[in-house]
């Protein structure tokens, strides 16, 4: 067995430390017989004491470490074993399965052998087989080829006997249909040649009929459509003169509600424009009745400065209309109370209401005085001023 330098210097230093505590306990015993040690000799028995322990310590360790390291020696030379046995089955293993493919492959080839061999031999008698079959088969046409040859010269020279009277027949009735059929011809011609003549003159005569009727109806509507046109530009020309004269004097009668409105606001803003104590005293002397008598003719005059007269409206229609305000003057709803006026005219009123949108001029009366007469407004509209 090979010797581990690794642990012969350990092994000297342990054994001298060993020989040097064996001498010193030896010379430290031999002392302490021939006299009594005074109290300080037993201290130093106890420093003695202690340096054996360390040297028993560590020889307990180097010991400890020898054990180790003769176990770490089995355990590698244990590894090693455990690893070339290992080996050595794996080898045995690898050579087993080698030689179980081998086997394996060679029973495979000699199987493929076996199936090749009656592969071929089955292949060989199909073969033989087809041989015959191909010459029975061969044999059996030839025999119906010719017992069809001698059939189809048979019925050939049938066919053309046949043929051949057929043809002559029919060359006598083709004859016989065409002599009657150009006798027919010849009827039937001269027959469409007069029916295609009497066609034609029925629709020359129908075509002349429509000319004449075309003519005669173009001819009254020219007429009635220059006499409606005339009538037509006559009744517009009537109808712009009645409109010229009745804007004049609806123009005149707004100028003079106009002035009048003006002369009477004029006066008002006069008033609200003096002195507080003159307003209040102004106010007070005016009655309700004259405040809402104003307050109507201006609502009335907004509203006829917006109106459009409709081309239907006539003298004695009216439209009532209920208007609901609220205290800034401003229109909320207009309502139909009642109406003897077509639906052009009553439609001209509440859009003429709708585009006046807002009285400013209602939101400077009093509270009371608004809500008293003017929440609920109801107005009778009557276009007297246009002329029939």
């Amino acid at each position: 067995m090979k010797l581990d330098h690794t642990y012969v210097l350990p092994v000297i230093l342990a054994l001298g430390v060993h020989i040097i505590a064996a001498l010193i306990f030896a010379t430290e015993w031999q002392g302490s017989v021939d006299r009594k040690p005074p109290v300080p000799v037993k201290q130093q028995v106890q420093a003695t004491l202690i340096d054996l322990d360390s040297i028993l310590a560590m020889q307990k360790q180097q010991d400890d470490a020898k054990k180790k390291a003769q176990a770490q020696k089995q355990a590698t030379a244990k590894k090693k074993a455990d690893a070339k046995k290992k080996a050595d089955a794996k080898k045995k293993a690898e050579a087993k399965k080698k030689a179980d493919a081998k086997k394996k492959a060679d029973a495979k080839k000699k199987a493929d052998a076996k199936k090749k061999a009656d592969a071929k031999k089955k292949a060989d008698a199909k073969k033989k087989a087809d041989a015959k079959k191909k010459a029975d088969a061969k044999k059996k046409a030839d025999a119906k080829k010719k017992a069809d040859a001698k059939e189809k010269a048979d019925a050939k020279k049938k066919a053309e006997a046949k043929k051949q009277a057929d043809a002559k027949k029919q060359a006598e009735v083709k004859k016989q249909a065409d002599a009657k059929k150009l006798a027919d011809k010849k009827k039937a011609d001269a027959k469409k040649q007069a029916e295609a003549k009497k066609i034609a003159d029925a629709k020359a005569k129908e075509k002349a009929k429509q000319q004449a009727e075309a003519k005669k109806k173009a001819e009254a509507k020219r007429l009635a459509d220059a006499k409606a046109k005339a009538k037509k530009q006559a009744e517009e020309k009537a109808a712009d003169e009645a409109r010229r004269q009745a804007e004049q004097r609806l123009q005149e009668q707004r100028e003079a509600r106009a002035k009048a409105d003006a002369e009477e606001l004029s006066a008002l803003n006069e008033a609200l424009d003096s002195s507080l104590a003159e307003e209040i005293a102004y106010q007070e002397g005016v009655t309700n009745a004259q405040a809402v008598a104003s307050a109507t003719a201006y609502i009335t005059d907004e509203v006829r400065k917006r109106w459009k007269r409709p081309p239907d409206a006539r003298n004695g229609m009216f439209v009532e209309v209920m208007i609901r305000l609220v205290p800034t003057g401003e229109v909320v709803s207009v309502e139909v109370l009642s109406r003897d006026a077509t639906d052009s005219l009553v439609a001209s009123v509440k859009n003429a209401v709708l585009k006046v949108g807002r009285f400013d001029k209602l939101g400077e009366l009093n509270t009371q005085l608004f809500e008293a007469n003017f929440r609920k407004f109801r107005i009778r509209f009557r276009p007297e001023d246009l002329r029939l």
